[in-house]
């Protein structure tokens, strides 16, 4: 009996020439049916992983469809893994391996758990399992749009308000959906800093499922196409042009720099950081690979966000790079955090001083601007036109033009997390796969 069926360990089923999952969206979807494909754990290498049902039962299927190879019944705790090219449910002493399989609950409401070496945490919809590109264990959970945005909200604005959680739902359903081919075709998002963070059905809380329930199925477009709604911690009193930030072919109409007076309360308006003199020399001198002395600031965009940072070589002739990238290599590889690019510099002996404004790349819409528009008495839909220009909310079934036709903004990414705007750690390396996405989120 299929129903039954449990492939004794020694037995390779060889399933070749399987796809794995479709687009998350492809054409009109009601957000009760949408999906969002997730890679979990994905900055580390997965060997193997135990999977608990909690509420269950769950079929295991080839990738190529049919009746289910194995069933997993409510309590039964497995081993999911990988051996050479082939991956396994392992039960005992007895696994099912195939070159990729399907988890998916037969029964409403049913939930999993996962067992990674940095926690457990309980999750819903189905799960994908692949080798991985680069090594080990690819697992992605197709999960339902509306437990990952309530769980994205959940993680991503720490904040207390009502409205601004509801335009946070908003922007996280629109970002899951707006996948732009960034990690491929083979996953929509990852589930940290590389997207937005996401931890599963066991992070939501109460308030974060109001704030996605309220605004179930909203999303942004331009043109009735889904928008990129990166976002980020603070301004500093003025957002900023997508193009003043990263690099762009042209700007992008709906990502408009334009003064915020909802600012003035975050705890990073101003701020001032102390780097150490010598350790930014030599991390500068790492990056650019020749020796580097000294440094200036190049040009600034319209807003005061600086653009361009010179590097003084002894050759005599500087060298110019993004200051975004400048950003990085300090809150990488130095003791001291720029928390913008929106900065003043000044040598002070041994050191040097930062006095700067914001807390994020300037880019889209502002947590602790939608926490003051909040708290004045805006609402959510204030909030997202305040912040996007020009843009519509629609429900996902209204949308029919596909999202990766749009106008993407290209930026490297950003390791930092405000933990008064974020549940997550705070990242100290890049963990995005692709350095011309922009990091959101912080």
């Amino acid at each position: 009996m299929a129903s039954s069926f449990v492939c004794r360990w020694t037995i390779l089923l060889l399933c070749i020439g399987l796809t794995g999952l479709g687009p998350a969206v492809a054409g009109p979807v009601p957000s009760d049916t949408a999906r969002v494909r997730v890679r979990l754990n994905n900055t580390s290498v997965i060997e193997s992983v135990e999977l608990t049902v909690k509420e269950g039962p769950v079929a295991v299927h080839l990738p190529g469809g049919g009746r289910p190879v194995m069933r997993l019944q409510s309590g039964e705790t497995t081993t999911l893994g990988l051996r050479q090219s082939d991956v396994y449910v392992r039960r005992g002493n007895n696994g099912l391996y195939a070159t990729k399989l399907r988890l998916r609950p037969t029964g409403t409401g049913a939930t999993w758990t996962l067992a990674f070496q940095n926690g457990t945490r309980t999750y819903t919809g189905s799960l994908y399992l692949a080798p991985a590109p680069e090594s080990g264990l690819l697992v992605v959970n197709n999960v339902p749009l509306e437990d990952y945005v309530a769980s994205v909200v959940a993680s991503e604005y720490g904040l207390d308000d009502r409205e601004g959680r509801k335009a946070m739902a908003v922007v996280a359903r629109t970002y899951g959906l707006f996948t732009s081919e960034k990690f491929g075709g083979t996953y929509d998002q990852a589930d940290g800093t590389a997207s937005q963070v996401y931890d599963g059905v066991s992070a939501v809380t109460p308030a974060s499922r109001q704030a996605t329930s309220a605004t179930q199925g909203e999303v942004l477009t331009y043109n009735s196409t889904l928008i990129q709604a990166v976002y980020f911690s603070s301004s500093g009193g003025h957002t900023a042009d997508n193009e003043a930030v990263w690099d762009a072919k042209r700007p992008i109409p709906y990502l408009r720099g334009k003064k915020d007076p909802y600012d003035s309360e975050s705890p990073h308006h101003t701020w001032s950081a102390t780097v150490d003199r010598s350790q930014l020399l030599q991390a500068l001198t790492r990056s650019h690979g020749s020796l580097v002395e000294g440094f200036t600031i190049g040009g600034r965009s319209s807003d005061g966000r600086v653009k361009t940072i010179s590097l003084l070589q002894p050759s005599g002739s500087p060298a110019t790079m993004n200051a975004n990238d400048f950003r990085l290599i300090v809150n990488r590889g130095v003791d001291g955090t720029l928390k913008s690019t929106w900065f003043d510099a000044r040598r002070s002996g041994d050191q040097y001083v930062f006095d700067g404004r914001g807390f994020g790349h300037g880019v889209g819409l502002s947590q602790w601007g939608a926490h003051e528009m909040a708290q004045r008495g805006r609402s959510y839909r204030d909030i997202l036109t305040f912040y996007y220009t020009g843009i519509d909310i629609e429900q996902v079934g209204e949308v029919d033009e596909d999202p990766q036709d749009a106008p993407v903004a290209r930026t490297p990414p950003s390791p930092e997390t405000d933990p008064a705007t974020s549940s997550s750690p705070p990242e100290s390396s890049d963990s995005s796969p692709d350095p011309n996405q922009p990091r959101i989120g912080w």
